[in-house]
C-alpha cells in the first residue's frame, strides 16, 4: 500500500513539473487602479495631491514589477531557445520535446509583448495628472511647465 501511495505521489509530481517550469516567473503583475479625473476634481486640494502622488507611486511600483516579470520571461525564453537548439542538434531529436519547447517560446514571446496594459495605465495617470494640474487651488510644483 505504501509503495503504491509513493508511486502515485511521484507520478503526480512529475505530471505537474511542466507547469512549474512554465510558471517560474510567477503571475503577471496586476496594474493598480488609477483614480479618474472626475475623482480628483471632487477632492480637497490636500486630498487631490495625496491621490496624485499615490497614483504616481503605484504606477512606478507596477512598472518595476512588470519590468522584472518581463526580464524573467526573457531569461526563460533564452534558456528555452538554448534547450531547443540542443534538442534539435541531437542525433535522434525528440520531436515531442521540440514541439513543447517551441510552444513554450511562443507563449513567452506572447506574454512578453503585452505593452497595451502599460500604455493604458500611463495614459490614465497622465489624465489624472492633467486634471490635478488644471485645478486652480493646488500646488503646481509637480506639474509640467507650459
Amino acid at each position: 500500500m505504501l509503495k503504491s501511495l509513493g508511486l502515485a505521489a511521484a507520478i503526480a509530481v512529475m505530471a505537474t513539473a511542466p507547469a512549474w517550469a512554465q510558471n517560474q516567473c510567477g503571475d503577471e503583475p496586476i496594474p493598480p487602479a488609477i483614480p479618474t479625473a472626475a475623482d480628483i476634481g471632487t477632492k480637497s486640494p490636500a486630498d487631490a495631491a495625496k491621490m496624485r502622488h499615490q497614483a504616481f507611486l503605484d504606477v512606478k511600483a507596477w512598472q518595476q514589477s512588470a519590468n522584472d516579470y518581463r526580464n524573467c520571461l526573457e531569461s526563460d525564453e533564452n534558456q528555452t531557445k538554448r534547450d531547443l537548439q540542443n534538442a534539435q542538434s541531437q542525433s535522434k531529436p525528440d520531436q515531442d520535446k521540440i514541439k513543447r519547447l517551441q510552444a513554450q517560446i511562443a507563449a513567452d514571446e506572447a506574454a512578453n509583448n503585452k505593452r497595451d496594459t502599460e500604455e493604458r495605465l500611463v495614459n490614465a495617470f497622465n489624465a489624472l495628472r492633467t486634471a490635478y494640474c488644471d485645478r486652480s487651488d493646488v500646488d503646481k510644483s509637480p506639474c509640467p511647465k507650459s
